[in-house]
Parts: structure tokens; sequence; C-alpha cells
């Protein structure tokens, strides 16, 4: 893969839903944004919507924040069906928004937090709205399911002042 990373703005702070001791956090990510993750949510639907046994969706994720804290990037690793590196960056707008990061590291701690992605706002809305009516089969038919337990201490850092320049 390349030494850059290819890099979108995020459409919009990561919803969640918790669920016990589970958070599911769901990120919309156009299926565009990179080649390759078309061909993954393709196959990732086709299991579930036809029936047809897919090659399968392997797809990494960790998450980072960068030196001046101003950024978070979730950053995307294909393996199957097509390799691609992706990263998403939300930037810190709001002390709302840092302290979601903060509420998704914190929960980490304590449960389970799992990594899903949609082409858009919209579906990601529906797939909250799914798993709040108890419907899996909608929830998962809307996207891919990344990380069943995603590491978020990392965010942490979001808690600490920036790293002065060098």
């Amino acid at each position: 893969m390349s030494d850059v990373m290819p890099t979108i703005d995020a459409e919009a702070f990561p919803l969640y839903v918790v669920s016990g001791t589970h958070l599911m956090v769901m990120v919309p990510v156009v299926r565009d944004a990179v080649a390759g993750l078309d061909e993954a949510y393709t196959e990732a639907s086709l299991d579930l919507t036809t029936g047809i046994q897919s090659t399968g969706t392997s797809i990494d994720a960790q998450w980072k924040v960068t030196p001046d804290r101003r950024h978070v990037l979730l950053q995307l690793y294909g393996r199957e069906p097509k390799p691609f590196e992706l990263a998403v960056r939300f930037e810190m707008k709001t002390e709302r928004v840092r302290q979601g990061f903060l509420t998704m590291a914190a929960f980490g701690d304590a449960g389970r937090v799992s990594l899903w992605i949609y082409p858009d706002k919209e579906d990601t809305a529906r797939a909250a709205a799914a798993i709040q009516k108890k419907d899996v089969e909608l929830f998962v038919c809307l996207g891919i399911g990344v990380e069943e337990e995603m590491q978020c201490r990392t965010l942490y850092r979001l808690a600490r002042p920036p790293r002065p320049a060098a």
C-alpha cells in the first residue's frame, strides 16, 4: 500500500447504540471513497440478501488521535475482497464531539465496542433505528461489521493537552 493513506472528512459524528455492556458504533463511509470499498459493501450484502456465499469481507480498523488533538482518524485496512486503506477524519469542533469519543474510550474499558460502517448517513440512521427496534437482520444488511471488539484506549489522548510543537 502507499505511504500516504487516502483520507476523507467524516460525513457525521458516529452514531452509537448501547445494548447492555455492548456499544455499537456506526460510521457512514461512502462506497466510492477508495477503490475496493464498494466491493466490500457488495460482498457483505451478498451473504445476507441473496443467500449466495460470498468470498467474505475482512476489514481491520484502528483509531488514531493527531498530535495536535484536533482530529480523530478512523483508519480502515481492507483485506478481502480487495485490499484498500482509508482514513476517515473527524474534526474536534466542539466539546460535545470530543466528549463523545472519550465516552467510547470509557465504554471500551468497561464493555465491548463494535464498529460498523454504512454507505451514507441515511443508512447509518436506519441501522441505528433498526437495532433499537431489535431488527438485527436489517441492521446487518445495511452495512459491514468491521470489528467485534474495537480497541478505543487511544481515544483517551483527547483528554490530555496537545504536544508542544517541535
